[in-house]
């Protein structure tokens, strides 16, 4: 069943098409200096500053155990969360319509990705599935929450 069609940012990372509604993004920052934090986990990429606030900054593809992610980061609006989400490239922002887009066998072949809350809610950009984020319940998951790293170093 289609929703009607609202605006969502599409994007890349670590290999996964993914989408989020455009009003779970603040900001796309092109270049974000982050100072990496000790005693975190991996996938935390560390503190940023912005509008000269500080900004926890999380690796998306590296916290779903897949390659890291080099590029752009989504600032989230503080009603969602305080955090900043590493990405790889956005693809644009588009009107679209949500679809429910079965997972192929060989679609999800990372443990971690369970992680990234996705469900089968998609958009279609350019023939390509793009999965919808659910950033809401993601940033307020535990194992987001928690980026205090156990292991020794």
């Amino acid at each position: 069943m289609n929703s009607a069609a609202k605006k969502y940012l599409v994007f890349n990372a670590a290999g996964l098409a993914l989408a989020a509604p455009t009003e779970h993004v603040k900001t796309v920052h092109e270049v974000l200096e982050v100072q990496s934090v000790d005693g975190t986990k991996p996938w935390f990429r560390g503190l940023a500053v912005s509008d000269g606030k500080l900004l926890p900054v999380t690796d998306i593809g590296a916290f779903c155990g897949r390659r890291s992610c080099s590029g752009r980061t989504l600032e989230l609006p503080r009603r969602v969360a305080l955090a900043g989400l590493q990405i790889d490239s956005v693809v644009g922002v588009y009107h679209a319509s949500v679809e429910d887009v079965p997972f192929d066998s060989a679609e999800m072949t990372h443990s971690g990705d369970v992680n990234l809350t996705l469900t089968t809610r998609s958009i279609m950009h350019d023939d390509r599935v793009h999965r919808l984020l659910d950033i809401p319940t993601l940033v307020q998951s535990p194992v987001f929450l928690n980026i205090v790293d156990m292991q020794p170093s």
